[in-house]
């Protein structure tokens, strides 16, 4: 009984497949059509060093600046971005970054293949399906900022005084009345001298 349980323990170390040493970007999501820095951590993984990293960028990512990472030397040629001339010991991780415009399609995957060169020509290729024994660096655009409401427009206020005309009408009406009474009162003593006389 003893001998079948060691028996399938060993069966079970042997089936049990080594942790992968993923290319991995972060951050993992970007908002949609805006400028973000990746920085992707490439682990080697063999008995010689790593000695390059060679990355595609996805369909319209645009505007691609590879930063410097000490020891080695970045280039940008059309889509590809290098990283050559350093080490990754085994087990150690390089961390390599870049900066990039990216699409404005929120919800949309973007897949970034890379290629891991060792010193002895070896190349593990970081190219498959997330769910491959050798996925590709994968980067999930978000909601991008949402736009501020433009400010109200200044509101104008409405002067209520009266036109220099209007209040020069309203003098002129009050005299008008003057005249008028004056004319109505003179009438009337006139009348009044005539009835007197006609009565003497």
């Amino acid at each position: 009984m003893r001998k079948t349980l060691l028996v399938l323990t060993l069966l079970g170390l042997v089936l049990v497949p080594a942790a992968a040493a993923h290319v991995e970007p972060s951050p993992e999501k970007v908002p949609a059509g805006t400028v973000a820095k990746i920085t992707l951590s490439a682990e080697g993984e063999e008995s010689v060093p790593a000695v390059k990293l060679t990355v595609q960028m996805a369909p319209g990512v645009t505007d691609v600046v590879a930063h410097p990472t000490a020891g080695w030397k970045q280039s940008v040629n059309g889509r590809v971005v290098t990283w050559s001339g350093g080490k990754i010991p085994d087990g150690a991780h390089g961390k390599f970054s870049f900066t990039a415009r990216f699409p404005a399609t929120a919800g949309k995957v973007l897949v970034f293949p890379a290629l891991v060169t060792y010193a002895n020509g070896d190349v593990v290729h970081w190219i498959g399906a997330e769910s491959s024994d050798t996925p590709a660096p994968r980067i999930t655009l978000t909601a991008g900022p949402k736009a501020q409401p433009p400010p109200p427009p200044p509101t104008t206020t409405t002067s209520t005084t009266d036109a220099p005309g209007n209040s020069d009408s309203g003098g002129t009406s009050a005299w008008v009345w003057v005249v008028v009474a004056a004319i109505v009162l003179g009438l009337g003593a006139v009348a009044l001298v005539l009835v007197r006389r006609r009565r003497a």
